[in-house]
């Protein structure tokens, strides 16, 4: 058996910073308490991350190995004031979620924990899984003055700047094309009827703020056991290079004085980097809490429901050992399910608790009229 200082629970988590100052302030709060202590989690024993400071070059220190994510390329690519400006790696890790959520009252406000693996990650009802290689995992701390009955609506705003974040990686690389990626209420992302993510949001008062933490689990290149975003793209991109080959050639063939001839696609396509996936995501997220914290859901519903599996979805309701169709319509005030019965009467379906989908255990609310 190794020794415990070799195994992934000993292993370090490095503290990076897009500035300088940035570094320093973050080094200042954390650096009088360099462990980072999470809880036991499935079997797993209790964690301790040791921090470290890597100097401008990247060395940690000897024997320190914080992961194969590339700062440099994030901190190029990333738009915001706080999100993730100071940012957590690590190879390996039991659960992002767990070490920020335990750890919350110390961290810095924007703080990003991003792992190469996780072998403890935390799901929805306590669910916990090891995750394959190949994923975007990763833990976000925002503070936000909110008003309490729009909580809910933070994971919303997670998912739809995934989604967002995705497709335009995937423009990119499909020169303004597009890739069947959705948001499965409450908290998946799907693609193909496949799972390609989840979000996990948990938040605690303190101060007048409510501190926010955001974990994220993506598909990037690990095409099993599901599907990823490279596989998605890779799939739109040969499709469309099959269509332009297939296509007639127009007359004169494209090659004399007139306009040039179109681009054609290509089915190589560059692979979307961790790097790219976590700036865009966060670089959208930001100004969409500050917003949903001052205005609420509304500015986003209608485009949060254009990505969404379930605009007009049928679903029966088990009701006294009878089924009872309504039809989803969009969302509550409250977040949960607007849906409308035969006769026309609205409903919040919410889900019983007991069922790991929503969609198996909906409970129906009459609403006034």
């Amino acid at each position: 058996m190794a020794a415990q200082d070799e195994t992934p629970a000993a292993a370090p988590v490095c503290v990076h910073a897009a500035t300088p100052a940035e570094l320093e302030a973050a080094r200042s709060a954390l650096e009088a308490q360099p462990l980072l202590a999470a809880r036991a989690v499935a079997g797993q024993p209790e964690q301790h991350c040791r921090l470290a400071f890597p100097s401008p070059d990247g060395d940690a220190g000897i024997g320190t190995h914080c992961g194969s994510f590339s700062v440099q390329r994030f901190i190029a690519a990333l738009q915001s004031r706080v999100l993730g400006r100071v940012l957590l790696t690590a190879a390996a890790t039991p659960s992002t979620q767990v070490v920020v959520q335990e750890n919350v009252a110390r961290l810095p406000n924007g703080l990003v924990f991003v792992a190469d693996k996780q072998y403890g990650g935390k799901g929805r009802s306590g669910n916990t899984w090891e995750s394959p290689d190949g994923c975007l995992m990763f833990s976000a701390v925002q503070r936000l003055a909110i008003p309490g009955q729009r909580l809910p609506f933070v994971q919303y705003i997670v998912s739809l700047a995934v989604v967002q974040a995705v497709q335009a990686e995937a423009a990119a690389r499909l020169q303004g094309g597009a890739i069947d990626v959705r948001i499965k209420w409450p908290n998946d992302v799907y693609a193909g009827g496949l799972k390609l993510g989840g979000i996990l949001c948990h938040s605690s008062y303190r101060d007048k703020l409510f501190h926010i933490i955001m974990g994220v689990g993506v598909n990037l290149s690990n095409r099993t056991p599901t599907t990823c975003i490279d596989e998605l793209i890779a799939a739109a991109a040969a499709q469309r290079a099959a269509a332009a080959a297939a296509a007639p050639t127009p007359p004169g063939g494209g090659g004399g004085s007139g306009a040039p001839a179109a681009r054609q696609p290509t089915s190589g396509v560059q692979p979307v980097s961790r790097e790219a996936l976590l700036a865009g995501i966060l670089s959208r997220l930001e100004p969409m809490l500050e917003q949903l914290a001052a205005e609420g859901f509304e500015p986003f519903e209608a485009e949060y429901c254009r990505h969404w599996l379930h605009s007009d979805q049928q679903v029966q309701l088990e009701e006294g050992g009878r089924l009872v169709p309504v039809t989803v319509r969009g969302l509550s005030a409250n977040g949960y399910l607007l849906a409308t019965d035969a006769s026309g009467e609205r409903y919040e379906l919410h889900p019983d608790g007991n069922s790991l989908d929503f969609f198996n255990g909906l409970v129906r609310k009459k609403l006034p009229a």
